[in-house]
């Protein structure tokens, strides 16, 4: 499997997509349904981290980015979504879109977090806001 979905707690508050080192956006989309049906299947709201630590990123990002996107809507307890390990190039790039894309954005925000920790706090303080 290039890309893991799973949830990442027992409470099935957090799915977490783990990206191997190749992946297509074949897998990405497979994934992004995986998780949708997670999504889906409680009540609460869930959050999502994504882990791209030693991913590869395809050339064609911004594409693909645009794509995934424009296709469709969050949940309605879908909640906040953490990328770990981008680059910096990978955040110039969703700022990017997150300004020409401005519609397809919002509500699908997301945060940068360096490691799984940082993430895990970061979502364990949203939720406290919540």
């Amino acid at each position: 499997m290039a890309i893991v979905t799973r949830w990442d707690n027992k409470k099935q508050t957090i799915v977490l997509l783990e990206f191997e080192s190749e992946w297509t956006w074949a897998d990405l989309e497979e994934a992004v349904q995986k998780a949708d049906r997670l999504i889906g299947s409680v009540d609460n709201i869930v959050d999502l981290i994504i882990d791209l630590e030693g991913a590869a990123i395809p050339r064609d990002i911004l594409t693909g980015a645009k794509n995934l996107l424009a296709a469709g809507e969050a949940r309605p307890n879908e909640g906040a979504r953490v990328v770990v390990g981008a680059n910096g190039m990978l955040q110039t790039i969703y700022q990017t879109l997150q300004k020409t894309m401005t519609n397809d954005v919002a509500g699908r925000e997301v945060l940068f977090a360096p490691n799984m920790s940082d993430a895990r706090a970061i979502l364990r303080g949203l939720a406290l806001d919540r």
